[in-house]
């Protein structure tokens, strides 16, 4: 294998900084209408564009890169999703909301992955800007850094391909016909109009147009930030919380279904085996959470306790983490089925993490067939997602995955144990942060905070949230001595 194309790497960060410089400085201008300090994101946005443009313009922007091979895609996209979260924790840092460079870093990666875990005890209290920044970069995240990056900066050459690929990672998703670059735009126009859309409802019901825009920005993204510190259960609205869960839903589903959709091919996405099983999933944990609700006397109304028990549900399998008070307080036997959900996620190419319905989908079917093939050992069982055969090297890359993924929370699970943090915490710390949820427990739960845990326990639980959301593999393989060997 040839020597890493640095510059090709430092090329794509670069345009990725310069992408979010923009943002900073549309934040700005939101600043400004609000009459707020705009020096803090104007600040930003120039420290966010120089170095941008540095790497941008030491990567020799006239040259275009014809081969470019999995090894500069998965450094090129690591790197861009690091770089965007230590530049995207300027302005916490500059307007002194957060107190540390530490804590900064954990809130700016936990937006851009689409985490939502916080350190912020009294978000009400931060100015309107930097609510809006909060919601912004989990919208940036929920998409890609790298589609948005391919839809508006289409110079990426021979390379776009690779990106492509390993930014919108998924066992089964569609090839697309048209160009990646064109494709990344389709995918971008389905985003925003969905966005604008969500708006539109929310402002229809209780919500003024600024809480509307941030809870539509984390709620397509399935990022969970909220304007208000008691979440969604400041509006305790039905209406509200049905909306919500709507896009919640769109955004934990597969984007190339929703393309597919656009273009009127309805049986397609209906159709859809890993679609079927995510709603399956998610019907038999709401109704067995709502008659356990229900025969616990937790609410006296049985139509309290399913429009609690699904919007529950539905928050934490997409990844979301919205909440309408803390089900903390429930018994601790809920959150047996919670960290399944947790495990489990959204669908392969939303902006959900976790391991991914489609993954588990497989996991149980390939395990079915073990058994079939111990009864009959010269009998070919192979297995099928959508009527199509899956190769043999998919299934054992996805079992190593799989394997890959338990190790990484059981081990994390000690660590987060060790740094201070209780039993529990530490088991739903660790699954939240690689499944990109941002769930706590008792102290770090919708009530609180994470700004209890130590510092060592931020930054671990930092890379944890990049390593789930960047796709495991991509993220781990650059630990491997072979991977840099020439």
């Amino acid at each position: 294998m040839k020597s890493v194309n640095w510059k090709f790497v430092f090329r794509v960060t670069g345009l990725t900084l310069m992408l979010e410089s923009v943002f900073m400085f549309f934040t700005a201008g939101v600043s400004f209408y609000l009459k707020e300090a705009v020096e803090i994101f104007i600040l930003s946005g120039i420290i966010t564009l120089s170095a941008g443009w540095a790497l941008f313009f030491f990567s020799d922007f006239k040259t275009k890169f014809k081969i470019v091979e999995k090894k500069e895609s998965c450094l090129s996209v690591t790197f861009a999703w690091i770089s965007f979260a230590v530049f995207g924790a300027l302005p916490f840092l500059l307007s002194g909301q957060t107190g540390s460079f530490t804590d900064a870093v954990f809130e700016s990666t936990s937006g851009i992955t689409t985490t939502g875990a916080s350190i912020l005890n009294n978000v009400e209290s931060l100015p309107a800007s930097l609510l809006f920044w909060r919601s912004l970069i989990q919208w940036m995240g929920g998409l890609g850094i790298i589609v948005f990056s391919l839809a508006l900066f289409p110079l990426m050459g021979g390379g776009a391909a690779y990106l492509f690929d390993s930014e919108t990672t998924g066992l089964t998703h569609d090839k697309f016909r048209p160009r990646v670059n064109e494709m990344a735009l389709r995918l971008l126009l389905i985003y925003v109009s969905l966005t604008g859309v969500m708006i539109v409802l929310l402002i229809a019901g209780a919500m003024s147009a600024f809480d509307a825009v941030c809870h539509a920005f984390s709620t397509i993204s399935t990022g969970g930030f909220s304007s208000k510190g008691s979440n969604l259960a400041y509006w305790d609205s039905v209406y509200i919380e049905t909306v919500t869960c709507v896009f919640m839903l769109t955004g934990a589903t597969n984007f190339a279904l929703l393309y597919f959709l656009f273009k009127g091919k309805i049986k397609k996405f209906f159709c859809d085996e890993e679609l079927r099983w995510f709603a399956a999933i998610i019907l038999v944990t709401g109704s067995f959470i709502a008659v356990c609700l229900q025969w616990g006397r937790e609410w006296t109304h049985i139509a309290d306790s399913v429009r609690i028990a699904f919007f529950r549900v539905i928050s934490v399998i997409t990844g979301t983490g919205f909440s309408t008070g803390d089900s903390v307080q429930w018994s601790p036997a809920y959150w047996i089925p919670f960290m399944f959900l947790m495990f489990v996620c959204g669908c392969a190419g939303s902006t959900s993490g976790g391991m991914k319905v489609i993954r588990v989908v497989v996991l149980i079917k390939n395990t079915f067939h073990e058994f079939k093939r111990m009864t009959h050992p010269r009998a070919v069982i192979p297995v099928r997602i959508n009527g199509e055969t899956l190769s043999f090297e998919t299934v054992q890359r996805l079992l190593a995955f799989a394997f890959l993924y338990l190790l990484i929370i059981f081990v994390s699970w000690g660590i987060l144990v060790c740094s201070g943090m209780t039993f529990m915490e530490a088991l739903v710390a660790a699954l939240s942060s690689l499944g990109n949820t941002g769930l706590g427990f008792a102290e770090t739960g919708p009530s609180g905070s994470f700004a209890g845990i130590s510092a060592f326990a931020k930054w671990y639980m930092a890379f944890l949230m990049v390593v789930g959301r960047v796709e495991i593999f991509t993220v781990l393989i650059l630990f491997i001595p072979a991977f840099w060997k020439n």
